[in-house]
Formats: C-alpha cells, structure tokens, sequence
C-alpha cells in the first residue's frame, strides 16, 4: 500500500502547477455539485461564521471554497516531493517579510502562526532558505502511512506528544522558529470566539510566549494568478497578556482578521466547532443534500 500511495503521489508531483490547480477546481467542483459531506461542511461553517451574507452569497463562497479545497490537495503532492529550485519558483511575492526577518535577528525565539489557508505547505519551501524551522504534527494513525509521512515531512516537525513539546520549548530558548496551526481542534484547551462562534482552542501558542518570551507573527500563503504569496502580520498585542483567556480570544481574532483578507482560500471543510460548550446542541449533522444542520 506504503509503495502504491508513493507511486501515486509521485505521479501527481510530476504535473504542472496549473494542470493541478485546473484538475484541483474541477475536483472541488465536483464535490459541491454532488453535495459530498465536505460541501456540507463547508456551507454550515459559512453560514454560522458569516450570518450577514445571503443564502446567494453563501452558495457562490462553499463552490469557489471547495474549488480551492481541490487545488490544494492537487498541489500538495509537487510541495511535498519535488526538488526546492522547482517549488520555490511559485512563490511570486512576499509582503511584511520584515517583520519575520526582524524577529528572526532579536535571537529571542519566534512563533510563526501559520493558518490553514491557500497552501500553507509552501511555507516549507519558502523556510527552506531561511534557516532551521521546527513545527508539530499528528502522526498518522495507519501504520502503513507513517513511514511515508516521515519521508515526504521530513526531521523539521515534531509529534504533538510531550517530547514533542519539549523540543519546540528548546527551539524557542535557543532563538529558532516555531510553527504552528492554532485553528485545529485539541484534545483539551479553553472555549473562546472565533468569528462569534465558541470554538475549543488550543493554550500552546499563549504557553509558549509567556514561558520562552518569543514573538508570535501570523502568516498566510494564498494563491493569485497561479502562483502564491505569503504575507506575515503582526498578532494582536493581547496575545502576550498574562491572562489565558484574554490571549486566547486575541489569538483566534488574529487569525480571524488573516482569514477574512483570503475568505474564499481559508479551509472551511474541516470540522471547526464540532467540539461543543456543555449544553450546546451538536453541529454538522446533515439529514440529506437539501438540510444542511439542526438549529
């Protein structure tokens, strides 16, 4: 399986960026108009984070999200396994590259929150000049997988277990670079706004400032014209604050505000909000293509 997969990917690796991004949109083109659960998804999640918009506008944003949902998985294996000198060439501009080059020369340790937007696994190939870099990841849960994923990952991340942790604390007293994903649900964490909505968020980023004093920049690698661009923007000052909540919440508006630039590209299939405040109805429970949640 391990070496049909790498065949498989390997293939996909070899086409054109725009041949994958044309076969990507076509793909997410396809879901939205079969109203695969992905679709579904993605609508909800629109609806709850964006009620000022018209059921219009709701449908035309779930389409171009699934078509850009599709471009990513079609690119992802080219980002993934081709050589740097191919990868690095489409990236076409980098705006506020100050602001990680500056934190970068204050030897104080630097936090790079990077969403799950566009192809946020660009930002490995554009890193890759930069310096040394260290992130977590979720391990596999196949056995199968794993000696694939290490291939294609590569030694920069870490598993989201306590070694794990340690490294990246060691990283940022020692003055590197830490990324990591702060819009995915954790295991444990505290409730608190995300485009109004209660979302489960995870304490690491706040844990990690307050006890290396590192500075955390937000980071977006979007596409445009069939290449991508990152942009790097500063948290909110609240970020830092000594109390838990009162980061967090600042944490999740930063990300807020970067999403709300790139809407469309953000990654609205995953399941956000599907961990719920006690005594909160369940979300994304979908009866058939026409109802797409309980109230």
């Amino acid at each position: 399986m391990t070496g049909l997969l790498r065949l498989m990917l390997r293939l996909q690796a070899f086409m054109p960026l725009g041949f994958s991004q044309w076969l990507g949109r076509g793909f997410g083109s396809l879901n939205y108009y079969l109203g695969s659960r992905s679709t579904q998804v993605t609508k909800q999640n629109l609806q709850l984070c964006l009620p000022e918009l018209s059921t219009a506008e709701i449908q035309t944003l779930t389409h171009e999200s699934m078509r850009q949902t599709g471009m990513t998985a079609f690119e992802t294996p080219a980002v993934w396994l081709s050589d740097l000198s191919r990868t690095s060439a489409w990236i076409d501009r980098v705006e506020n590259e100050q602001l990680i080059d500056d934190a970068m020369a204050s030897d104080k340790g630097t936090v790079v929150v990077l969403l799950h937007l566009g192809n946020w696994e660009m930002f490995n190939v554009y890193f890759a000049s930069k310096g040394r870099m260290t992130a977590l990841y979720q391990p596999p849960r196949q056995d199968w997988a794993k000696p694939l994923m290490a291939k294609v990952r590569g030694d920069n991340l870490v598993p989201t277990n306590r070694q794990g942790l340690a490294t990246l604390y060691r990283e940022l007293k020692d003055g590197q670079v830490v990324t990591v994903l702060p819009d995915q649900v954790p295991a444990t964490g505290e409730f608190v706004p995300f485009f109004g909505q209660p979302a489960l968020t995870d304490r690491l980023v706040p844990r990690l400032l307050r006890k290396t004093g590192a500075r955390a920049i937000v980071c977006i690698v979007y596409r445009e014209s069939g290449k991508f661009h990152l942009r790097f923007d500063e948290v909110d000052n609240d970020v830092y604050a000594a109390d838990l909540i009162t980061a967090l919440a600042a944490l999740n508006l930063s990300v807020e505000k970067s999403i709300r630039t790139k809407l469309v590209q953000y990654q609205w299939e995953y399941k956000r909000f599907r961990e719920r405040p006690a005594g909160a109805k369940k979300l994304y429970k979908f009866d058939g293509k026409t109802q797409y949640y309980h109230q």
